[in-house]
C-alpha cells in the first residue's frame, strides 16, 4: 500500500509522505503534491479536525488520517 500512496500523490519517499501529513496536522500545509494547489479545510466553518483538506485546484481531498493509516498498512502496524 505504501508504494501506491506514493506513486498517486507523486511522491518519494515514505519520510517526504510524513512530511507532507505532519504539515496538515500542524495547519500549515504545503501544497498539492499533485496540481501544486492550495489546500483548504474541508470543514472550514466547523473546523472539525485538522486532518481533513482538500485542495482547491483540482479538488483532490487529503484525509491524513487514512493516509498514514496505508502508509503504515505495508509495515504491519
Amino acid at each position: 500500500m505504501e508504494k501506491d500512496v506514493l506513486e498517486k500523490y507523486k511522491m518519494n519517499s515514505r519520510a517526504e509522505a510524513v512530511a507532507f501529513l505532519k504539515s496538515l496536522w500542524n495547519e500549515t500545509p504545503q501544497p498539492c503534491p499533485l496540481c501544486n494547489g492550495k489546500l483548504d479545510f474541508v470543514h472550514k466553518k466547523a473546523k472539525k479536525n485538522n486532518s481533513d483538506w482538500k485542495c482547491t485546484g483540482c479538488g483532490e481531498r487529503y484525509d491524513a488520517i487514512k493516509l498514514l493509516n496505508l502508509l503504515n498498512e505495508g509495515f504491519g502496524r
